[in-house]
C-alpha cells in the first residue's frame, strides 16, 4: 500500500513538474528610441529563442524614454538614440558603471509622400531648399527628441534652418513625423533612413551629408541595480553577431563607434 501510494506521488509530482514553466525563465524590461522598433523586436525574438527568456519593450521617443527612468519607470535596460540622453541620466547616477555600449549608428534623410504630386528625383543630389520649401516639414521635437535635434543641426548646418522653420510641424517622435509623411499631411519629412524603410507610403528623396550632423548613435545602458545575469545576457546579446546582422538587415550602420 506504501509503494503503491508512493508511486502516486512520484507520478502527480512528474506530471507538475512536466507543466510547470521553466524556472530559469526570467522578465528583461527594455526601453528603447521608436526608431529601434522593428529592428529590436527581431533581436528580441532572437533572444527569447536562445535564452528561454522573455523580453518586453516599450518604444517611444528618447526624451521621453529618459524623463520616464528618471521618475523611477521600472525597467533594464534602456536604447536611446543620442549619447547627451544616456550622458544625463548617468550623471544623475541611474546608469550602471561599465554597463554600456554604442554599436549602432543611422542617417538622417528627407522623405515625401510615395504617390504624392511632386517629383523628385532620388538620390542625394536632390537640391534640399527646394524640397523642404514644397509645404509643411513634419520632424520629431527639435529641441528634445533626437531625430529632430540632428535633422535641425543638419539644416543649420546647410544654412537652411531659417528658410525651413516656418514650415516645421514638430511631433513626439520620429515615427509620428513619419506617420504624417505617409498619410500625405505634410509635403516632406526628417527622419532616420532606417524609419523610410519600414513604410512603403513614402520614399526617400534626400540623405543629409553626415558631416552636417552630430554622429548618430544609439548607446544601450543597464539601469542601476538591474544588472541581473539575464539582463548582462541580453546586453552581451546585442553586441553579438546574430543581433548585428539583424540591425543590418534593417538598415542601421553598426560599427564600434556608432558610424
Amino acid at each position: 500500500m506504501l509503494k503503491s501510494s508512493f508511486s502516486a506521488l512520484c507520478l502527480s509530482a512528474g506530471v507538475f513538474l512536466a507543466t510547470a514553466p521553466s524556472v530559469t525563465a526570467e522578465q528583461v524590461t527594455v526601453f528603447a528610441a521608436a526608431s529601434l522598433q522593428e529592428a529590436l523586436s527581431d533581436v528580441i525574438a532572437g533572444f527569447e529563442a536562445e535564452s528561454g527568456h522573455d523580453v518586453t519593450a516599450s518604444f517611444a521617443g528618447s526624451s521621453a524614454l529618459a524623463r520616464q527612468i528618471e521618475y523611477g519607470a521600472p525597467a533594464d535596460v534602456i536604447m536611446l538614440a543620442n549619447v547627451n540622453w544616456v550622458a544625463h541620466l548617468d550623471a544623475k547616477g541611474l546608469l550602471e558603471p561599465g554597463r554600456k555600449n554604442i554599436f549602432l549608428g543611422n542617417r538622417m534623410s528627407v522623405v515625401v509622400p510615395a504617390r504624392g504630386s511632386a517629383e523628385h528625383a532620388a538620390g542625394d543630389s536632390v537640391e534640399l531648399s527646394q524640397i523642404l520649401n514644397t509645404g509643411r516639414v513634419a520632424m520629431a521635437f527639435v529641441e528634445a527628441v533626437p531625430a529632430g535635434m540632428y535633422g535641425k543641426e543638419a539644416l543649420q548646418s546647410l544654412g537652411l534652418w531659417d528658410a525651413v522653420r516656418p514650415n516645421v510641424v514638430e511631433t513626439d517622435n520620429v515615427r509620428a513625423a513619419l506617420a504624417l509623411v505617409a498619410l500625405g499631411e505634410v509635403a516632406a519629412g526628417i527622419v532616420y533612413a532606417t524609419d523610410a524603410l519600414v513604410d512603403d507610403r513614402v520614399r526617400i528623396v534626400a540623405q543629409f551629408p553626415a558631416e552636417s550632423h552630430s554622429n548618430i548613435t544609439y548607446p544601450a545602458a543597464i539601469i542601476v541595480g538591474q544588472d541581473r545575469p539575464e539582463v548582462v545576457d541580453f546586453m552581451t546579446y546585442l553586441d553579438g553577431s546574430v543581433a548585428r546582422k539583424a540591425f543590418v538587415d534593417r538598415g542601421f550602420i553598426v560599427a564600434e563607434d556608432g558610424r
